[in-house]
């Protein structure tokens, strides 16, 4: 008699699952975990930063920068990072970090900054020197090398809340402090900072500076700073030429200068 078979085999037991090559992927792991070590080890014993450039300074040492940035120490050349020597070279008071380069093998440049004093501030007998920014750099004694105090301009009005070597000065207002960034701003970009010898803004919205040759100009607010420190440059300019000392000029119109002799 011819046997017969279900037809239906999914009641027979199913066949073993083919063996799974787990040697393979044993070996793969073991190589990736080699590579690794290995790129570890080269990192740490062979591709460390060596060399150290530093432009930008002439006031600050290259070993301030350095160690600021926490690069005196072995640091690997893939494991150094930016924002970490950025964080560490703005701590210094003096710099400011622009940017990071890195020269494979072996070799970091670091661009900065340097802060200079341009402004002293007098607060109960002590002088402050302080750079444009309102960062307070020194205290009575200036750095060597960073300039005189007869060099500086004399600030006043600020009605400082906080002056301390290593910070930003923290004025009066909001808005004495935007007076006083403008202002140096605007007197730099001029190219007349050096003609200044006090800068009063004890009112923001009525500015007073006076030259080193005894002019002095009421600048108003700070709106058109720009066209009114232009008008005082070129007005003072002509007044000298004339053979003129001193004076007051009311410049707080844009593009006008009403000049008042001195008092005999």
């Amino acid at each position: 008699m011819e046997q017969q078979y279900p037809q239906d085999v999914s009641s027979y037991p199913p066949a073993p699952p083919p063996p799974r090559k787990r040697s393979g992927v044993i070996t793969a792991v073991c190589v990736l975990v080699l590579v690794l070590a290995v790129s570890v080890i080269l990192n740490e014993s062979l591709l460390r930063i060596h060399w150290v450039r530093v432009q930008g300074i002439s006031i600050v040492s290259w070993a301030e920068v350095v160690q600021a940035a926490e690069l005196d120490k072995p640091v690997g050349y893939f494991t150094v990072s930016e924002n970490k020597v950025a964080a560490g070279v703005n701590s210094h008071r003096y710099l400011i970090f622009e940017r990071m380069e890195k020269q494979f093998p072996d070799t970091i440049t670091i661009y900065v900054k340097e802060r200079s004093p341009v402004a002293r501030v007098q607060e109960m007998g002590t002088n402050y020197y302080l750079d444009d920014q309102g960062m307070v750099l020194e205290k009575n004694l200036l750095r060597v090398n960073s300039g005189s105090p007869d060099d500086m301009v004399v600030v006043t009005g600020l009605k400082p809340k906080e002056l301390r070597v290593g910070r930003v000065i923290v004025a009066g207002t909001s808005e004495h402090m935007k007076a006083y960034e403008a202002l140096f701003e605007e007197l730099q970009l001029q190219g007349w900072l050096s003609q200044i010898s006090e800068l009063n803004i004890t009112d923001p919205e009525s500015i007073y500076l006076v030259t080193r040759d005894g002019y002095s100009a009421h600048l108003g607010g700070l709106s058109s700073l720009r066209a009114k420190i232009g008008t005082v440059r070129a007005v003072v300019a002509k007044l000298r030429e004339m053979g003129k000392t001193g004076g007051m000029l009311e410049a707080s119109v844009p593009g006008e200068a009403i000049y008042t002799p001195p008092v005999p």
